[in-house]
């Protein structure tokens, strides 16, 4: 996050802004310290950070999917296991950020997806280990919202169309990826309504395990209920006619 989005965020009554890159063990460190010496514990963590490096599985280096893992699996251990005993000191709350794409894989976001996937097996086993213990652990599966995730997802597709001159990935099924970018930017509910839904459920007495927020939860909650055979279909059927 950008300097003047912290001091945006700090000119907010109540709000203390934190420079926190999960991928940096003394941030996470210095964050820990700050709110630990406050002394006023700690009533939730919620794990919203996170990066979506798109392009075709069989074109991604080694490198893109560690750093794609750095962020989204391995950021959310860092900063959960270090808030974690001021959490069990509150009895807080744990909410994981996930997305639709922790449960429907798509084509050219396979690394975002794969990350998401193992957030909920990550969160799910977790929730477990922590049952009785008075720490509640929630996920929360986003739909498209409108972030500035779509307008670098954008940039990221012009630059692998460069790259993949050539490639068998070239032209129709990259296509594909920018439209779903396309859909995500301009159909997606927006940043505020999403934080008030998470705002609803932090404060909720009696909370579920999984929360789907999005443009349309029916329809993703149908897509749950069909064969994996059936949602091949409709996605290959899509990304052949992507325009």
């Amino acid at each position: 996050m950008k300097k003047e989005n912290l001091d945006d965020l700090a000119k907010i009554k109540n709000v203390t802004s934190i420079k926190l890159d999960v991928t940096n063990n003394n941030d996470i460190e210095e964050a820990f310290s700050l709110i630990h010496k406050q002394g006023t514990g700690l009533f939730a963590l919620i794990n919203n950070a996170g990066i979506s490096i798109p392009g075709p599985l069989m074109e991604l280096s080694d490198e893109d999917l560690q750093n794609q893992f750095n962020v989204n699996l391995l950021g959310v251990h860092r900063v959960t296991r270090k808030f974690f005993p001021i959490l069990l000191e509150s009895k807080g709350r744990i909410i994981m950020i996930s997305s639709i794409n922790g449960f429907l894989a798509t084509p050219f976001v396979g690394p975002y997806s794969s990350s998401k996937f193992a957030l909920e097996g990550y969160t799910d086993s977790l929730r477990c280990e922590l049952s009785g213990f008075g720490v509640n652990v929630i996920i929360i599966q986003p739909g498209f919202v409108q972030t500035k995730l779509f307008d670098k997802g954008i940039e990221s597709i012009k630059s692998l169309k460069k790259n993949l001159k050539g490639s068998i990935f070239e032209e129709k099924r990259l296509n594909f990826g920018k439209k779903l970018i396309e859909q995500g930017q301009h159909n997606g509910i927006s940043a505020q309504k999403f934080g008030k839904s998470v705002l609803s459920i932090l404060i909720k007495k009696n909370k579920k395990t999984r929360y789907i927020i999005s443009e349309n939860d029916l329809k993703y909650k149908f897509i749950k209920l069909l064969s994996t055979k059936m949602i091949d279909k409709q996605i290959i059927k899509e990304m052949n006619n992507p325009m």
